[in-house]
C-alpha cells in the first residue's frame, strides 16, 4: 500500500468521523401502543408521532415520548379551612388521561404529576369558598363544580378528566375557648 492508499485510508476515516459529529448517525426508536411523541429536529418540534419504529438522526434530531395510559390520583384524609371558619376533611378518587402530547410536555416538568396537583388544587379551591352546610347538603353540586373546573384546567395542559368522586366529604366546627 502506497503512501496514496495510506492518505486515501486516514482522509475516509475522517470523514466518517466528520460524518458522525456534524450529521449524526440514524438510530430509531420504537414507541410502545401506548405511548406518544414529539419528533424535534434541531431543537425545535416539528409533529407529534405515535407508536410504532420512528428513525432520527442521532445529534440533531430526537423523540421526547410520554405515556399516554390514564393517571389514577387518590387523596385521602385532606383537611381544609371552609369560607365559614369550619374545617372540611376530604378524599377523592381521579383519573386524567393525555389527549395533547405537546401541551403535556410544555406544561411541567414532571408532566404525570400534573392531574393529581390540578385536581387537588381544584377541589382546596372549590371547599375553600363553601360553607360547612353546603358541605354537608350539596356534595353532589360540590363535586360537579369540581369536575367542571378540573376538566378545564387539565384541559389546558393536554389532559382530559376521565373520573371524579369524592371519598370522602365531611366538616368539623373549629372549637373555641
Amino acid at each position: 500500500m502506497g503512501a496514496l492508499g495510506v492518505a486515501f485510508f486516514w482522509l475516509c476515516i475522517l470523514g466518517i468521523y466528520a460524518f458522525r459529529v456534524f450529521v449524526g448517525l440514524p438510530t430509531s426508536h420504537s414507541l410502545l401502543p401506548y405511548q406518544g411523541g414529539v419528533f424535534y429536529k434541531r431543537g425545535r418540534p416539528v409533529r407529534e408521532v405515535g407508536p410504532g419504529k420512528h428513525w432520527v438522526i442521532a445529534g440533531s434530531q430526537k423523540i421526547l415520548f410520554v405515556d399516554k395510559r390514564p393517571v389514577q390520583v387518590c387523596a385521602e384524609g385532606r383537611a381544609v379551612s371552609l369560607a365559614d371558619g369550619a374545617t372540611a376533611i376530604f378524599g377523592f378518587t381521579a383519573s386524567a388521561q393525555i389527549q395533547d402530547v405537546k401541551k403535556a410536555l410544555y406544561a411541567s416538568g414532571i408532566y404525570s404529576q400534573i392531574p393529581a396537583f390540578v385536581t387537588l388544587c381544584v377541589v382546596r379551591s372549590v371547599l375553600n369558598h363553601s360553607r360547612a352546610d353546603a358541605v354537608r347538603t350539596e356534595q353532589v353540586a360540590l363535586a360537579e363544580q369540581v369536575i367542571l373546573l378540573s376538566r378545564e384546567k387539565l384541559a389546558s395542559t393536554g389532559y382530559e378528566l376521565l373520573s371524579f368522586r369524592f371519598t370522602q366529604l365531611s366538616t368539623a366546627v373549629p372549637v373555641h375557648h
